[in-house]
C-alpha cells in the first residue's frame, strides 16, 4: 500500500510539472518515510531504497520527456543493474530527497545517479543501468533519442563503474543466448 501510494504521489506530480529544457539536468522528488517502511531493523531495508529509486526514475523520465516518447512508441525501460552503497540509515519520521541525473549513455544503456539524502546529508547513492527495448524486444539505440530530447549528440564519458555495469550486462545477456535478450 506504502508503494502504491508513493507511486501516485510521484507521478501526478511529475505529470503536473513542466518539461525540462535540459535533459540532462537533475531532478529532485521528496519520499515521505512511513512507520511500515521499516523491517525488524530500526533502518529502512535496502529493498525499499530501491523503490524510492524506481520512483525517482520515474519521475526523472517524465521530467525530461522521454515518457512521451515511450508511450507514442510502445517502450519498454528496463532496470538492468542498480548497485546500492550506504553511508547511513534511514530511519522514520523523516523525508527523503533523491536528486537523480543521467550521467551518460552507451548504445541502448542509460546510466544513471540517485543521490539519497536525508536532512541534506547524503545517506546512500545508486548507480543505477536502465536499457529501452521496442516490441519484439528490438533494441533502441539511445542516441537519436538524446537527440530528440535536446540533449548532446555524444554521451559524456562515462565513469569506470558504469563501464564495467555494461560489461556484466552484455555478458549476461550473451550467456543467456537470444531468448534472454528480449529481457
Amino acid at each position: 500500500m506504502n508503494l502504491f501510494l508513493r507511486f501516485m504521489i510521484v507521478l501526478l506530480s511529475a505529470l503536473r510539472s513542466p518539461v525540462a529544457d535540459d535533459p540532462l539536468a537533475p531532478t529532485r522528488v521528496t519520499v515521505p518515510l512511513w512507520r511500515f517502511d521499516h523491517a525488524f531493523a530500526s533502518a529502512v531495508p535496502l529493498h525499499r531504497i530501491r523503490s524510492f529509486t524506481d520512483l525517482a526514475t520515474i519521475n526523472s523520465v517524465i521530467h525530461i520527456g522521454l515518457g512521451r516518447l515511450i508511450r507514442k512508441n510502445g517502450w519498454m525501460p528496463i532496470i538492468q543493474v542498480e548497485a546500492i552503497s550506504q553511508s547511513g540509515k534511514l530511519t522514520c519520521p523523516g523525508k527523503v530527497e533523491i536528486i537523480t541525473r543521467i550521467v551518460g549513455w552507451q548504445d541502448n544503456y542509460v546510466c544513471y545517479v540517485h543521490d539519497i539524502l536525508v536532512e541534506g546529508e547524503a545517506v546512500a547513492v545508486s548507480h543505477m543501468l536502465a536499457r529501452i527495448i521496442g516490441r519484439k524486444g528490438a533494441k533502441i539505440g539511445i542516441d537519436g533519442i538524446a537527440k530528440e530530447l535536446g540533449a548532446p549528440a555524444e554521451s559524456p564519458e562515462l565513469d569506470v563503474t558504469f563501464q564495467a555495469m555494461i560489461a556484466e550486462s552484455e555478458t549476461g545477456r550473451a550467456l543467456a543466448g537470444p531468448a534472454r535478450d528480449a529481457a
